[in-house]
């Protein structure tokens, strides 16, 4: 069983595309949180590392997504679907 219940998954050489919503997310994270710092020790970036992703996911505002977080346009989506089923 694979850690933390993750599979790798590997993208076709024909599909440069097919990782591209992981490297933006990487992207983001460089520039917004890592690149920014000078952490004292490891245990410091990997807490500050998952602070911005907490912040990421709830609260930051994607364009893609409307400007919404993943968690708002998440609900949005569930309450539409919960309208449609009514």
């Amino acid at each position: 069983m694979p850690c933390c219940e993750i599979t790798h998954q590997r993208t076709g050489y024909t599909n440069p595309d097919g990782d591209a919503y992981i490297e933006r997310f990487f992207r983001t994270l460089k520039e917004e949180e890592v690149w920014l710092h000078d952490y004292a020790s490891f245990a410091e970036a990997s807490e500050a590392i998952a602070r911005f992703i907490a912040y990421y996911n709830a609260e930051r505002p994607h364009q893609a997504l409307g400007y919404l977080s993943p968690h708002e346009f998440r609900a949005q989506q569930a309450r539409s679907l919960l309208k449609q089923a009514a």
